[in-house]
């Protein structure tokens, strides 16, 4: 009974590792890619998106069809026991470019660089996301999220 109940542990376990590199050399980009699972069923895949270019540099996104261009959104990460807002994006179609975040209960701004520090060291990530019409909340377990992560900030180009 013990050995099933550890092995059940180790699956799930295994189904929340949400985050992959991928590198991307039509682009030449390299990406950390987390998907944030819904509770309840979502038509729609949220990605968060760390991607690295000669182009853009870094950059952090979430994707998904959910977003529409030049249309503004609330958005929420609860990371511990911190909750930071998204304080300056920009958005396009199916995509949502993060400039700049603020955390609500430090009072402290941070650039893309700082906040993935604190995304790193989390287990587990809670999005909300409100676009004036609709209010969507999902999780990211971060279970493989520093390793993808890193291999962004340190790697090359391809």
């Amino acid at each position: 009974m013990k050995n099933s109940f550890l092995f059940f542990l180790l699956v799930l376990n295994q189904s929340f590792a949400q985050w992959e590199f991928k590198v991307n050399k039509e682009e030449n980009e390299i990406n950390a890619i987390g998907q944030v699972k819904f509770s309840v069923y979502t038509p729609d895949t949220i990605l968060l998106n760390l991607s690295k270019s000669r182009r853009l540099g870094i950059d952090f996104a979430i994707e998904g069809r959910y977003f529409e261009a030049l249309k503004k959104y609330y958005v929420l990460f609860e990371i511990s026991e911190r909750k930071i807002k998204v304080l300056s994006s920009i958005s396009e179609k199916g995509k949502l470019r993060i400039l700049k975040l603020k955390d609500l209960v430090r009072r402290e701004e941070y650039e893309i660089q700082d906040f993935l520090k604190i995304l790193k060291r989390g287990s587990e990530c809670v999005l909300t996301i409100n676009s004036g019409s609709q209010v969507i909340q999902g999780i990211n377990k971060l279970s493989g999220s520093a390793k993808a992560i890193n291999s962004v900030l340190k790697g090359n180009y391809p």
